[in-house]
């Protein structure tokens, strides 16, 4: 399982980022997407890029910067990654609200970023950088596997303990050793109230 992210930032090269990486004493990608999960304090590249914004914005919220790199199970690594300034992912589907989830207003601090992550391509071979090196964009990246595993919070809730229907007072818990207050959830506004949603619903994420 992966997911796919809409993003607002830029496009650079894999071989400049990583460059402009190791200037900074982190691990370079090779190309290879960070963990989505470790996102935003466990992901050394997201953290170097919330420093590299506080510095012009001290309020910046961490969680905006990170970076996005495509992957596609049985294909080459990506010589193409993502810097974001906002991004939203999706599992399954969802209606944005261009102007919430995507606001195209560019942060203080981040073309400053860019042209320091720019200043990088005078020392990496043309034949490893792209055409539109740093081109700024609305774009949508793919990632596969574990390293784009994104566990929405719909999904997330569907864990707690009691669940609770949402047409009546009832509360549901779990049976010993399973996690069955969901489904128990599900039935009950299948058979009492006539919905028709199945237990396991697609999330709507």
């Amino acid at each position: 399982m992966g997911s796919t992210t809409i993003l607002r930032g830029f496009k650079i090269s894999a071989a400049v980022l990583d460059t402009f990486l190791a200037a900074n004493n982190v691990y370079e990608t090779y190309g290879t997407p960070p963990f989505y999960k470790d996102h935003p304090d466990d992901d050394r590249i997201s953290v170097l890029l919330h420093a590299k914004i506080a510095k012009e914005d001290k309020d910046a919220d961490k969680n905006k910067f990170r970076v996005m790199i495509p992957s596609l199970r049985g294909s080459a690594r990506s010589e193409v990654a993502y810097v974001t300034y906002t991004w939203v992912t999706v599992l399954a589907h969802r209606e944005l609200a261009m102007d919430e989830d995507l606001p195209a207003k560019v942060p203080l601090g981040f073309e400053g970023l860019r042209q320091e992550i720019l200043s990088f391509r005078d020392t990496v071979p043309d034949g490893h950088q792209i055409l539109d090196e740093g081109h700024m964009g609305l774009y949508v990246v793919y990632t596969h596997d574990i390293r784009g595993l994104y566990m929405p919070q719909e999904l997330l809730d569907r864990d707690k303990v009691p669940q609770h229907c949402d047409r009546c007072d009832a509360a549901f818990f779990n049976e010993p050793n399973s996690n069955s207050a969901f489904s128990k959830r599900q039935l009950h506004r299948r058979d009492v109230h006539g919905c028709r949603e199945d237990i396991d619903p697609l999330p709507n994420a």
